[in-house]
Order: structure tokens, then sequence, then C-alpha cells
């Protein structure tokens, strides 16, 4: 046993310096195709000017600074603008702070540096954990899974918060349920070593709080983490100590949120004066302001703004876990497997209180956030989800076989190794995995039609269609489409079918599809509206027409929604076709609709 432990950690620490040598050498701004945008972006501004400067302000420095490493300037970077007539960075400075003496020191490497430091804790912890009651090749190998069966382990290259807030929800639910799990244990050994001592004291619960206190400054929904550790105290009577953390918790979040307070005068890093900034940016030059540029981001009064019908939240609950972009049935597997193994298994009081806690939080994002749940258009599957996520690896009992880690790589090997091999490319194309078999079997995130993956393309998104008086648009989910050259309508791809959704700021009675065929003979084209299905067999370069009655739709706040597919069963390239064309796009159907609104 003593020999299979010594195995597993030399496992762990080649693993380490594996992300360690990594880190140290990649060459990031290369990788990052010298481009970051919106929150990576004013992370890593933020924490240049943490590291550098010392201070939270925004100025033309940081602004210099940003470009002689990112010459495409701060995409999307939040700014807002605070006492003194100053501009700050405007988002949670909480990681900006840890990672500031690692970039500080290693420069731009110093984020992943950071991160492999934070990697290393988890899996030493997740290994302890496990080893309670499996023997440790298989704690070993359930760690392991939990990181890199899932898409957690991409987020390690994002210069982000999100895989620091991976690590404290990790952190604070292991500090909490180690002894709690120890005490479980059949036949206890005695406890050997200070560390030990410590994993087993009162002191981990309150640095759980301390630790909660960081999270919820950083993610604000990570305030439920502080329910279960409290109540669990309070189940056993231990009031004082309940009050304690109570008060180590309030102590740490107000540090951070008062910090906040003092340097830019307000409370809240999203509230006020926000804005966010695609260039020009203030203070390039002296007549740049930050008044004078920039769209307005505030969080103050988003909860009115973002509430939606109660059957909303029924299809975001739905689409929490099945969802094509954001279900996490196929980005995080393990987190679905360790909830079925919860509710198939004995449960304890404080599996409950574990359960209850990850389901609060998912239902705070789904309903405050139900058209931007996942962490917006740019996010690779659910982001906010990396909160959540340890929760589902503490939820049920100890005691695993190989047989749930063999279903979780299966389950991966399916669905994201693609996306594991190549991290890089999917993180800057986050939709690229979800435009062929199997995920477009899967149902699309309908409310999230705003913030889905496939608007990273600005051909494929917000497209004008029907007649100029009418505010309509189109999104293609796939890229089985040419990019609009024609003026009132598109070219499919060849005989691939384009996937595609209307949206329409009204009820529409009547869909009208014109369609016009390629030099190919007897093209069957194929039109599908909602679950209506038409066809009709065109002749070479000629037009047809297909109606489709149609109602409300999918219909959430003013806008309403209809799923649309067009497929040409033949495909052509007239340039090698017809001496005479020099049209070189592979040709399917050329189409355009006319909307007839209800009256």
């Amino acid at each position: 046993m003593i020999e299979e432990r010594r195995t597993a950690f030399s496992a762990l620490l080649l693993i380490f310096l594996f992300f360690l040598g990594l880190s140290l050498f990649i060459n990031l701004p290369a990788l990052q195709k010298h481009f970051l945008f919106a929150d990576e972006a004013i992370y890593y501004a933020m924490t240049q000017s943490l590291a550098q400067d010392g201070d939270l302000e925004y100025t033309n420095k940081d602004l210099l600074r940003y470009y002689k490493a990112f010459p495409s300037g701060p995409l999307g970077i939040f700014l807002k603008k605070g006492k003194d007539n100053k501009i700050f960075f405007a988002k949670s400075f909480a990681y900006p702070l840890f990672v500031a003496p690692f970039v500080k020191i290693f420069g731009n490497n110093g984020f992943l540096v950071f991160h492999s430091v934070l990697l290393l804790l988890m899996m030493l912890m997740g290994y302890a954990y496990f080893s309670l009651s499996n023997q440790p090749s298989l704690s070993l190998l359930y760690t392991l899974t939990f990181l890199f069966a899932s898409i957690a382990i991409v987020y390690f290259i994002w210069i982000s918060p999100d895989f620091f807030n991976l690590f404290l929800v990790f952190a604070v639910a292991f500090l909490w349920l180690y002894k709690i799990k120890y005490s479980e244990k059949e036949n206890q050994v005695k406890i050997k070593g200070k560390l030990q001592s410590f994993f087993l004291s009162d002191w981990t619960d309150y640095l759980a709080s301390a630790l909660a206190g960081i999270a919820v400054f950083s993610k604000p929904p990570n305030i439920v983490l502080m329910g279960p550790l409290v109540l669990h105290v309070l189940f056993k009577k231990r009031f004082l100590k309940a009050l304690l953390m109570i008060l180590v918790f309030l102590f740490v979040s107000g540090l951070f949120w008062g910090t906040n307070y003092l340097v830019t005068g307000e409370w809240n890093y999203q509230g006020g004066e926000r804005k966010t900034f695609y260039g020009p940016y203030p203070l390039e030059k002296e007549r740049v302001t930050f008044d004078s540029l920039g769209h307005e981001m505030t969080s103050e009064g988003y909860g009115g703004k973002h509430l939606l019908p109660p059957r909303v939240f029924i299809y975001n609950l739905f689409y929490y876990f099945w969802g094509r972009f954001t279900g996490i049935t196929w980005y995080f597997f393990p987190a679905l497997l360790f909830l079925t193994l919860f509710f198939f298994g004995k449960k304890r009081s404080y599996q409950w209180l574990v359960f209850t806690a990850l389901f609060a939080e998912i239902l705070i994002y789904i309903i405050l956030m139900p058209d931007n749940y996942a962490g917006g258009g740019g996010a690779l599957a659910n982001r906010y989800f990396l909160n959540i996520y340890p929760l589902f690896l503490f939820l049920p009992g100890l005691k695993k076989s190989f047989k749930e880690v063999g279903l979780s790589w299966i389950v991966a090997s399916l669905f994201i190794s693609q996306i594991l091999i190549s991290p890089m490319l999917h993180s800057h194309y986050p939709a690229t995995h979800a435009k062929k078999f199997p995920f477009k079997i899967l149902p699309v995130e309908l409310t999230l039609i705003n913030n889905i993956p496939t608007n990273t393309n600005p051909n494929a998104s917000r497209q004008k269609v029907g007649a100029e008086s009418q505010q309509a648009w189109i999104y293609f989910l796939d890229d089985n489409f040419h990019p609009k050259l024609e003026p009132n309508g598109f070219w499919t791809r060849g005989p691939r079918p384009a996937e595609i959704i209307l949206k329409t700021w009204f009820p529409v009675k009547k869909l009208i599809f014109h369609l016009h065929n390629n030099p190919r003979l007897r093209n069957e084209i194929t039109v599908k509206v909602e679950r209506q299905k038409q066809k009709i067999t065109l002749p070479k370069k000629q037009w047809g027409t297909l109606e489709f009655p149609v109602g409300k739709g999918f219909h959430m706040k003013a806008t309403h929604l209809y799923k649309i597919k067009i497929k040409a069963s033949k495909g052509s390239i007239p340039y090698y076709e017809d001496e005479s064309s020099d049209e070189r796009r592979y040709l399917g159907v050329f189409f355009e609709i006319e909307i007839i609104p209800e009256e």
C-alpha cells in the first residue's frame, strides 16, 4: 500500500511538472494570436496594473503596456468611472491580486504558473479525499477524471478567474468535508503529522469560511457555499463556532468589498458608470475620453431587466443539463455521474446540504441570468459552472469502482475529446465542435440566442432578412452557408443542411422561402420550419417557392424564434462546370425569406 501511494504521488508530481513546464516556456501571446477579448482582456490588464503599478486605476500606461503584448488592443474591456473622476478596471480584483506576484516574477507566463500551482493543490486534495475509502490507484484515477475528463481543464489556459474560482470552491468543500468523511472511516488509525491534525481540526472550517469570502467577491452567487458550512455546525448545536465562521466570512468578504469601495468609490465593481470598449480606448489620446466612447454595461437593475416567465426557467433547467452548447452532461459528465451516484446511494444530512447548495447556485444562474447563464457567447461550454462543479465531486459517498472512471472517459471521448486535444483552438472558436455530429442532434439553447458561441462569427450572427421595415435576423448554427454577398439572401454550402434560427420582434403568420437552384439538374430542395417539412425539385438555375404557416414560435419577452433547416440534394462549383463562370463557391441553394406578420 505504501509503495502504491508513492507511485500515485509520483504520478501527481509528474503531471504538475508537465503543466509547470508548459506554463514556464509557452509563448502565450503567440498562441493567443496576440488577441484577447472581454474578460481575458480586462483581467490581463488589471493583473499587469497590480503587478507593475500596484493599483487598480486604468491609465495610458496600462494601455501602452497592453499593446506591447497584444497589438489588437483590449477588445471588450470593462471600465468604470470612480472617485476623483479616475477610471478603474470594472471587475473583481480577487484573481488579479493572487496571480499578480506570479506575473511580476514570470511575466505573461505567470498566469499559467499560478494555475499550475492551483492544479497541483486540487489534485492533492482530491487524492487525499478519495484515499479515505479507496485504494490509491482508484483515488488517483477519480481525481484525474474529475479534472481531465471534463471541460474544466481547458480553462487552465484562460487568462480569467474561472480556474481560480474552481479551485476556491474545491478547497472550501474539501476543507469542510475531509474530517467528516474521515470520521466515517472504519478502523480509523491514529492521527499522524501536523498537516493531518490540521485537516481534522476546526481550523479548516474557519479557513473554508475565509476562502468562501474570497469566492463570493470573485463571483457573488458563490454565497451559497456558506449555507452548508454553517448549517452543518448549527445542526450539531455548536452555535459559537457557527457565529465565528460567519464573522470570518464577513470579515474576509468585507475586506475585499471595502477595499473596492475605498479605491474606486463604489462597493459594486460592476455598478455605477460602467462601460465596455472595443476601440478606440479612453486615454489613447487627450481628446479620447471615457465619456465620449463605449457602451453602457452596468449591473444595476440587472435582476429586474432579466426576470423572465416561469416557462423560461423550465427550458433553462433542461438546457443546463442537455443543451448543445452548455449542457453539463456532455461537457462535465463526471458531475452527472456523481449526481446519479448520490441519488442511488445512501445519503447523509451533510450530503443533502451539498446538494441543496449546488442546486441553489444553479437556480441563481438560470433565474437571474436566464439569457446568459453560461458566461457569454465567447465561453466554451458553461464557464460559470466551474463555480459549482467541485460540489458534485463531494456529493456522493466515497466508495467508487473503475466502472465509473471508464464510463466518464468513454463519454469524454465521444463528446469532448477534440476539445481536449486542441484546447487553444476551441477556446478561440468555441462553436467548432458543435457544428458536427453528435452535437448537431442536441437541442439548441434558444433562451441564449444572443450569447451562443456561433455568434463569435460575425457572418453567422444577426444577419438581416425580410423587408427593410421589419426587425428580423437569422443566426446560422453551423458553417453550411456562404457569407452574404447577394443583397437579399444567402447560398447554402453544397448539399449540406444549413441550420438557422430566425428571430423577429413580432409574431409571424407565414414564412415564404424563395429558392434559387444552382447549375445542377433536378435538385431536390428540403426546407424544414419547426416540425413542418416540405420539398421541391428545381431545374437548373430556376426559382421555386415554399410557404409555411407559423405562429408565435419560441416566445421570450418581445422576441419570437423559429428553427429552420435548408438543404439541397446536389452541390455545384460553377467555375469548374461552366467556362463562362467565375463563381468558385460550392453552391447548394440560394434562399430569400419573406416574412408575413400576424395582423
